[in-house]
């Protein structure tokens, strides 16, 4: 009765449905390809997307190299 089952968070490739290893590690080893990630709420987001299929947040490509 104590015993507590955790729910389990399966993030998936958005291009070929595999299931990632681990969600941290942005690539899917099945298809080859590199995965970018909601800065809010952490889900991968297929390329060319403005916006997080799953909560909505904006997705920004940072540019951080050499700015002025």
């Amino acid at each position: 009765m104590g015993a507590e089952k955790k729910k389990r968070t399966v993030v998936c490739c958005p291009y070929c449905d595999a299931e990632i290893a681990e969600a941290a590690f942005p690539f899917c080893q099945a298809c080859k390809v590199t995965i970018l990630y909601c800065p809010a709420c952490r889900q991968p987001v297929p390329k060319g997307k403005e916006v997080c299929p799953n909560c909505g947040a904006d997705i920004q490509k940072k540019s951080t190299k050499g700015g002025k």
